[in-house]
């Protein structure tokens, strides 16, 4: 085969609006903008999107469909009027492109408009089988499409059920000795996100390599590939930081190319922070993370806000005094720090308010985002993070208490995942049928858990009748035992009120205790 060239990206989550900050929104557009301005300095034959390419289908407004419209329509005159040529963008659906409410997308109304190819590889749930149409240019849908020898395969989020799918993909996917084979999944690999459930490398997965030369991965915010010798696994990581965490580590794209006998060149391509004119590198928003600022000993709230900024000075955030970027500028930082310690005065004189307002007074940065761990030694309580979510406290709580059952723990963030998915489409405007068909996934990819869970609930319903019935045979003698009590009462002219005695004195109530069964 001829020589290739491919971009591999994920994860780009167009739309997304970190910590409120309008600036942000644009950096995830600036940050894409930079990628296929790479792609066409490399003239790379196709670029790979594994998902993600909108950080939320129902969340697209008129302003940002229009924005992403322009800045794809750009790309294509672009690269026509530089390489005399289009560059494919080939995408699939991740799991922020999952609508709710309709089975209809926005990255389908792009490739409609013959802006990107989105492939979409079928599962036929009544024959158990995966098939991938070959794409067709007429109604834009398919789930395979080949460009310059390579053939290229697509399937959309499938949650929990991915693993259960592996072995029907890989018999979907022949084996072709001269083509390369590239197949495009939206999942992750088991230990490189603890917050997210991945896939173990497992045999069943190393069997896929057989029928596929190239897998192109997304999910997971952070770039790997494996197995470290010839790899075929790739998962290039986000392109712009979602969560702080992300700050810390190595994202962004594989530059691929393809020589003779399917030999591959890998040129990793890196976020930095700042502005860059690496031709390597992708330019991201500046972070500056402090560590914990203690403020434990200072006796109110209003001193401890002047030791906070005079640490801030300290640990160099730019003074307005020093500079005064504009917003635009990725040099310009989001700051990010934790107050802790034992305070001595109340929770309710906490005023972290005027303490935002008096940090951006002083501080030249884009935006700010406060952690609190204080606790108070008057309240005896722990002080809680005004800047977490809604959705992150109900996150924090689902899988703490999951993790105190033994038998959920290992499956806390899976189960979180989907409670989370079947809450969002049993609210608002229902969506059954989804609902239906992910319960269906869920229980048959984790079929040994939920078969030992309905055993374990049947013995103890097998349990409870049990003691129903033994209760109420005890009951039946119990009342067999007082009439012939009362029949020798009689016999010996014993009153009511001497029966009563008599029943004081007797054990026909110790019988069964309901405190004596261990249900």
């Amino acid at each position: 085969m001829n020589s290739v060239k491919f971009l591999h990206i994920a994860d780009i989550h167009l739309g997304k609006r970190q910590y409120n900050v309008s600036q942000r929104y644009q950096d995830y557009f600036t940050a894409f903008r930079s990628i296929l301005n790479k792609a066409i300095e490399q003239e790379v034959n196709f670029i790979l999107i594994s998902g993600d390419l909108i950080d939320s289908d129902e969340g697209v407004n008129p302003s940002m469909l229009g924005e992403i419209i322009a800045i794809l329509n750009t790309f294509k005159d672009e690269s026509i009027e530089q390489l005399k040529r289009e560059i494919p963008l080939i995408c699939i659906e991740g799991n922020h492109e999952n609508p709710l409410f309709s089975d209809l997308t926005w990255l389908k109304l792009l490739a409609d408009l013959e802006l990107i190819v989105l492939l979409t590889g079928v599962y036929d749930r009544k024959k158990n089988e995966i098939y991938f149409e070959e794409y067709s240019s007429l109604n834009h849908s398919g789930g395979k499409i080949t460009v310059n020898d390579c053939n290229i395969y697509g399937l959309n989020y499938f949650g929990s059920a991915t693993g259960d799918l592996l072995p029907l993909i890989k018999n979907a996917i022949p084996k072709r000795e001269n083509d390369f084979n590239i197949l495009m999944m939206h999942f992750g690999i088991a230990d490189y996100d603890e917050k997210k459930t991945g896939l173990t490398f497992s045999p069943v997965l190393e069997e896929m390599h057989q029928s596929v030369d190239y897998l192109a991965l997304g999910h997971f915010h952070m770039q790997y590939n494996i197995p470290e010798s010839h790899p075929w696994i790739f998962n290039p990581g986000s392109l712009e930081v979602n969560e702080v965490s992300e700050n810390f580590q190595e994202r962004g794209a594989f530059l691929i190319e393809v020589l003779e006998q399917k030999k591959i060149q890998i040129q990793r391509l890196l976020c930095v922070e700042g502005n860059s004119t690496d031709p390597f590198s992708i330019p991201n928003r500046r972070f500056m993370v402090i560590k914990d600022i203690d403020i434990s000993g200072i006796n109110n709230f209003s001193d401890a806000q002047k030791y906070i900024v005079e640490k801030l000075t300290k640990y160099g955030v730019p003074l307005k005094a020093n500079q005064k970027l504009h917003d635009h500028n990725l040099d310009k930082p989001i700051l990010y720090f934790s107050v802790k310690g034992i305070i001595s005065y109340s929770q309710l004189d906490l005023d972290f308010s005027s303490l935002r307002t008096k940090i951006y007074e002083k501080f030249d940065i884009l935006g700010l985002k406060m952690s609190n761990k204080l606790i108070s030694s008057m309240d005896q309580e722990i002080v809680l993070d005004d800047d977490l979510s809604i959705e992150e406290i109900e996150k924090e709580i689902f899988i703490g208490t999951l993790a105190l059952e033994k038998k959920f723990e290992p499956f806390k963030v899976s189960v979180f995942e989907n409670f989370e998915y079947l809450k969002n489409h049993l609210t608002g405007k229902k969506s059954h049928k989804k609902v239906k068909s992910k319960l269906e996934s869920w229980v048959s990819s984790n079929k040994d858990f939920f078969s030992q869970l309905l055993s374990e609930i049947s013995s103890k319903e097998a349990l409870t009748d049990n003691i129903r019935e033994t209760k109420r045979f005890r009951r039946k003698k119990d009342e067999e035992s007082l009439q012939e009590r009362k029949k020798e009462g009689e016999e010996f002219g014993l009153s009511e009120l001497d029966y009563g005695d008599l029943l004081e004195d007797g054990d026909i109530g110790d019988l069964i205790d309901d405190e004596d069964l261990d249900i």
